[in-house]
C-alpha cells in the first residue's frame, strides 16, 4: 500500500474576482503600506467577507506575504453556501447573512460540474466525486477551498450515500442502515472495506475529538476501524417505546467537543430536537440551549457547529439544507419557530427537486484546518 501522501499544490490561491495580483499595482510600489503591516492580522480577523479578506490580501507582496489563508484570520468568517449557478452548472459561494452571491474565484472550475459534484465540506476541503455519467466507480477528490491542494482518492469499490472525515483527512464513506463501512486515506492505492456484525447496521457516523462515533438503532457507540471488520463498543443500553427520544429521522452532531444527537421530524412545519449524551446515565436527555451555538445541517447529515455570537448568524437555532434547491431553514430552538429561506441571485437553478444539479453545501470559511 502507498504511503506517500499525492498533494498537488495550485498557485496563485484563489482571490476575489477582479482583484489583481500585480505587484505593480500602487499599493505594492509604496515605500510603506497602508495600513501599516502591523496592523493587518488584526484589521483580516474582524473581517466578515472573503471578498474583502482577499482584496486586501492583494493589495500588494508585503500583505499577501502577512496574511495566509489561515484559522485565526478567518475566524470572523460567516458561514456559506456553495450553490449551483444554472444553466452552466458552475458553482459559487452564496452568503445566506446578506443575501446575494461572493464574487470569489473558485481555484478549481475545471473540476466541477457535471463531471464532478460536490458533496460536503470539512476542515478547509471540498469532498467531489466524479458523476456516474462521467466515470463508475466513482472516484473522490479532496480540493482545498483557498490554496487549490488536490488530495485524490482511488475508485470506490462499493455504493454510499454518505462521507464523513476526520482531521487527518480519514475518509470514511456508508450507506445509513447498512452494515459496510469504507475508508481510506490520501495516498492509499485501495479502498478497506470492512463489514459490522449482524445484526447491528450503521444510522449514522461522526468523528469528535479523534474518536469516531457510531449510532445504531439510538444507541451510541465507539466504532474502531481495521482491514476487513468493525468493532462496536456500545456506551449504552437498548431503547424501548417509553423512553425513546422522539422524532422520525435521527443523525448523530457534535457542540464543543460534546456527542449529540438531532432529530427531525415533519408534520404541518419541520421540527428539530437535540439530544446529548449523558455519560453518566447512558442515555440521551434532551436540551434546549446550545449556550448560543448554532448547529448546521447538510441534505444528508450533521455538518458543524459555529459560534456564539458569530457574525450574522443566530445562536440557539438550527441552520438544515432544505430538500429543494437553494432552500434552507432556520429553525429556533427556543421558541420552535421555523423559517424557510431561498438563496435567490442571478443564475440560481428553478425550484424543483427532479433538476440534476445537488442540493447545496455549508462552506465554514472559520473551520478550516489550523
Amino acid at each position: 500500500m502507498a504511503t506517500e501522501k499525492r498533494r498537488r499544490h495550485h498557485e496563485p490561491p484563489a482571490v476575489a474576482a477582479g482583484a489583481s495580483s500585480s505587484s505593480s499595482s500602487p499599493a505594492a510600489s509604496a515605500d510603506t503600506p497602508s495600513p501599516p503591516p502591523d496592523l493587518l492580522p488584526d484589521i483580516a480577523r474582524r473581517l466578515t467577507s472573503l471578498e474583502d479578506f482577499f482584496s486586501l490580501r492583494a493589495s500588494c507582496r508585503t500583505y499577501r506575504a502577512l496574511l495566509p489563508a489561515s484559522r485565526p484570520l478567518l475566524a470572523s468568517q460567516a458561514p456559506l453556501l456553495l450553490v449551483s449557478l444554472y444553466p452552466s452548472f458552475a458553482e459559487a459561494l452564496f452568503h445566506p447573512g446578506v443575501r446575494r452571491l461572493h464574487r470569489f474565484r473558485l481555484p478549481w472550475g475545471h473540476h466541477l460540474p457535471p463531471s464532478r459534484h460536490t458533496l460536503l465540506y470539512a476542515h478547509g476541503f471540498l469532498v467531489t466525486a466524479t458523476t456516474a455519467a462521467a466515470q463508475y466507480p466513482p472516484r473522490l477528490l479532496l480540493l482545498h477551498l483557498f490554496t487549490g491542494e488536490q488530495q485524490r482518492l482511488p475508485k470506490v469499490p462499493a455504493p454510499f450515500s454518505r462521507v464523513i472525515l476526520s482531521d487527518g483527512l480519514l475518509a470514511v464513506l456508508f450507506l445509513p442502515g447498512r452494515r459496510i463501512v469504507q475508508h481510506c486515506h490520501p495516498g492509499d492505492v485501495l479502498w478497506r472495506v470492512a463489514t459490522a456484525d449482524a445484526p447491528h447496521v450503521l444510522d449514522d457516523l461522526i468523528f469528535v475529538t479523534g474518536t469516531l462515533y457510531a449510532l445504531v438503532r439510538l444507541r451510541l457507540a465507539t466504532l474502531e476501524l481495521s482491514e476487513t471488520s468493525l468493532e462496536l463498543s456500545f456506551l449504552g443500553g437498548e431503547y424501548d417505546e417509553e423512553n425513546m427520544p422522539a422524532g422520525e429521522r435521527f443523525m448523530l452532531g457534535e457542540c464543543e467537543g460534546e456527542v449529540l444527537l438531532i432529530s427531525e421530524e415533519h408534520a404541518e412545519t419541520v421540527v428539530y430536537r437535540v439530544f446529548r449524551w449523558v455519560s453518566v446515565e447512558g442515555k440521551w436527555a434532551t436540551i434546549a440551549s446550545l449556550g448560543g451555538r448554532t448547529l448546521f445541517l447538510g441534505f444528508n447529515g450533521f455538518a458543524a457547529c459555529v459560534g456564539p455570537d458569530f457574525p450574522e448568524v443566530r445562536g440557539d437555532c438550527i441552520y438544515a439544507a432544505g430538500r429543494r434547491l437553494g432552500e434552507w431553514y432556520e429553525y429556533s430552538l427556543v421558541d420552535g419557530t421555523c423559517d424557510v429561506c431561498y438563496a435567490e441571485y442571478a443564475g440560481a437553478p428553478p425550484l424543483n427537486s427532479n433538476s440534476l444539479l445537488r442540493p447545496p453545501v455549508w462552506v465554514f470559511p472559520s473551520l478550516m484546518q489550523a
